[in-house]
């Protein structure tokens, strides 16, 4: 039998991509640069109005040199 795999608590993305934001010590400029998103997209995850989508994490991933699970683990950690 299988048990139900848990959900990972979207609300928490805004603070994942903080994190790693500050971490990286990049300004939104030099982001928005590395990855191809437009600046405004990067405000608005920032600020928990854009949670973004597959594609998106994919470029921060790189952007920060970090896989995608390193990056979205805390998704699914209290």
């Amino acid at each position: 039998m299988t048990s139900a795999q848990p959900s990972p608590d979207m609300t928490r993305v805004r603070e994942v991509f903080r994190a790693a934001k500050a971490e990286s010590g990049m300004t939104y400029d030099q982001l928005a640069g590395a990855t191809g998103l437009a600046r405004q997209t990067l405000v608005n995850i920032a600020q928990g109005r854009y949670r973004g989508d597959l594609r998106t994490w994919l470029l921060l991933a790189r952007a920060w040199d970090r896989s995608l699970d390193e990056l979205l683990a805390q998704l699914w950690h209290d």
